[in-house]
């Protein structure tokens, strides 16, 4: 079983990490926790302003089965996309440079193979791509995309697409289980891995043209 799992994963990078699986994994929850709850903020705010109800906001579904107009749903999911682009985007850019809130507690940080320093193109890669769309139940606002999609629609998108991002997600998790260099897809994707706070990144070689001697005539 071990010879067949090298077999199929060499394109993985063995490279060893000092970051451990459960460091991770606690990582990612809290990220999993706490930026599902401030996402959600706005369709939770939403849906008090508009039903005028005190029960707990279920899912964007809730407004049209009550009898409001779709464009509250597409709205508070939106604004809730736009709050999850400040927390993956934004705060690791500008806030605290490599960190999610959950890294920064856990002390990581993301960095880029290439030792350059993270960017938004980089950022979107691993963040948008690899975790909203990819491993899509890694991050709660990716069930509000799946949830306007399915209501702009008509189809079921959301059953199909969660079933797509568990797998993915899962085999994510292997790879990150199995590998000592603990990289997630979202990470090859990107082309980063995950550091402690106070490893020292290793600057980009800078390239310099060789110089060519003049000819004497």
């Amino acid at each position: 079983m071990h010879k067949l799992w090298k077999k199929l994963t060499r394109w993985v990078d063995r490279k060893p990490s000092r970051v451990t699986f459960v460091t991770r994994v606690i990582a990612y929850a809290i990220d999993w926790a706490l930026g599902g709850v401030i996402c959600g903020l706005p369709a939770v705010a939403i849906y008090g302003l508009v039903t005028k109800r005190s029960d707990m906001f279920s899912d964007l579904y809730v407004f049209p089965s009550l009898g409001f107009s779709y464009g509250w749903s597409y709205l508070a999911g939106f604004l809730c996309f736009i709050v999850a682009l400040v927390y993956l985007i934004y705060i690791p850019y500008k806030v605290y440079p490599g960190q999610t809130l959950g890294k920064r507690i856990m002390k990581l940080k993301i960095v880029r193979l290439d030792g350059k320093p993270l960017d938004i193109k980089t950022l979107v890669i691993r963040h948008i791509l690899g975790l909203m769309i990819l491993e899509s139940v890694s991050v709660v606002v990716s069930r509000y995309l799946r949830q306007m999609l399915t209501l702009a629609t008509g189809f079921y998108f959301e059953y199909y697409l969660t079933a797509v991002g568990a797998f993915i997600t899962m085999v994510s998790a292997i790879i990150v289980y199995n590998t000592p260099s603990r990289r997630a897809i979202h990470d090859y994707l990107a082309k980063t891995r995950v550091a402690l706070l106070d490893e020292p990144v290793q600057e980009p070689v800078k390239k310099t043209k060789p110089k060519h001697k003049k000819r004497h005539k």
